[in-house]
């Protein structure tokens, strides 16, 4: 079949798939929910296995077929959903737009391979390593959470991507690389301490430095992330959400607070049900990631100017 859309959508069941993210109740010839997109006490959530389609009709008043739900439910793009689903009906992908496909693919291996790199560059800096021990974090978290290291050189990581065959173009559409003024190749990220960002599903899709204390001053921001690509978008990324998801889930209760530290020290202490935002504002994205798993959420920001912006 040359449209691979209709073939997914022709082999899986529009109700097998939202019924193993909603409880979903007989209603006729269709099924019936609380709506998973917001607040209600009467079900208005309809799915339709004759039409193969879902409508809210409630105050969402918006509904679509199964790739428009799996995008509005797991916070994903088009792209995202349609591997989901292309793997879960048992279809190659390679009939999709070949360049699209080739794109994401490459973003996602260079985002792999610069979190290795930062990684090893890590264990080379012990001012680095001085720093993290400073703030009390443990080398097991480093490691579980795979924090690294941007050296201060200005191309480190665009020689290492280029070494492993890189083009340039591409680590800039990842956001790592920039050419600056002289038309120089020149890294995103300098001394800082990096903590990888990952999606929902645990893929590196970007990353967010914290500049070493040594390197701060007015022209520097303390915390940058990877400028926003096809696959980072970061008013939808919360810091550690891939692994505390089910702690989150189990308790029905989340605790939001502000930057990865905060985070990092509430998981050494076995507080599991966080998420954390990644310097940028609290979003509605961010908010609506956090309600698919628990109806309960307590915001804890820091008492300062960012925390009040946030």
């Amino acid at each position: 079949m040359e449209n691979p859309i209709q073939e997914i959508k022709e082999k899986l069941d529009i109700v097998e798939i939202i019924r193993g993210r909603v409880h979903l109740m007989p209603a006729g010839k269709n099924f019936k929910a609380l709506c998973p997109f917001h607040k209600e006490r009467t079900p208005s959530f309809i799915v339709s296995p004759e039409r193969q389609t879902w409508h809210c009709f409630g105050s969402c008043n918006t509904g679509g077929d199964v790739f428009s739900f799996l995008m509005k439910y797991e916070n994903v793009e088009f792209y995202e959903a349609l591997k989901i689903l292309a793997e879960k009906a048992g279809i190659e992908l390679r009939k999709i737009s070949p360049s699209s496909q080739k794109e994401f693919g490459v973003l996602y291996d260079i985002n792999l391979a610069a979190k290795d790199f930062f990684a090893h560059q890590l264990q080379s800096s012990q001012e680095a390593l001085d720093y993290l021990s400073l703030r009390n974090i443990k080398k097991e978290t480093v490691d579980e959470f795979e924090i690294g290291f941007a050296p201060e050189s200005f191309d480190s990581l665009a020689i290492h991507l280029a070494n492993l065959g890189y083009e340039m173009a591409d680590t800039q559409r990842a956001g790592l690389i920039f050419k600056n003024d002289r038309g120089i190749y020149t890294d995103r990220f300098r001394g800082r301490i990096i903590f990888p960002l990952y999606n929902n599903f645990g893929k590196v899709v970007g990353f967010s430095g914290r500049i070493l204390p040594r390197l701060e001053n007015d022209n520097t921001g303390k915390y940058i992330n990877t400028s926003e690509t096809t696959i980072f978008n970061k008013s939808k990324i919360l810091y550690g959400f891939h692994k505390s998801k089910p702690f989150i889930k189990k308790e029905n209760n989340c605790l939001l607070i502000e930057g990865q530290m905060d985070f990092l020290a509430l998981w050494q202490e076995d507080v599991k049900n966080i998420v954390a935002v990644s310097g940028t504002a609290l979003t509605p994205s961010h908010l609506q990631t956090v309600k698919r798993v628990s109806d309960d959420l307590i915001v804890s920001f820091d008492n300062d100017e960012a925390g009040a912006k946030a």
